[in-house]
């Protein structure tokens, strides 16, 4: 399985937009992580970055999301 930072982001913000309209854009895209590639948790408990409740960290999570995903599935 392969997959570039592009099409991550890509399917990332697809996936926001087809999510449930009450969900904030970090609790969207944490879920989304979560269920797709199962690393939101490690993220948030390990790396200390949740986006959950903050908005401002998105960005930051969806990094670290990359780099655990990167180096665990897509080298």
């Amino acid at each position: 399985m392969s997959m570039t930072y592009e099409e991550f982001i890509t399917e990332i913000w697809e996936r926001v937009a087809a999510s449930p309209q009450g969900w904030r854009k970090g609790q969207a895209v944490f879920n989304i992580i979560d269920e797709q590639w199962g690393v939101a948790r490690e993220v948030q408990f390990v790396d200390g970055i949740d986006c959950f409740y903050n908005d401002d960290k998105i960005q930051e999570f969806i990094d670290h999301a990359w780099i655990i995903l990167k180096d665990r599935f897509f080298s």
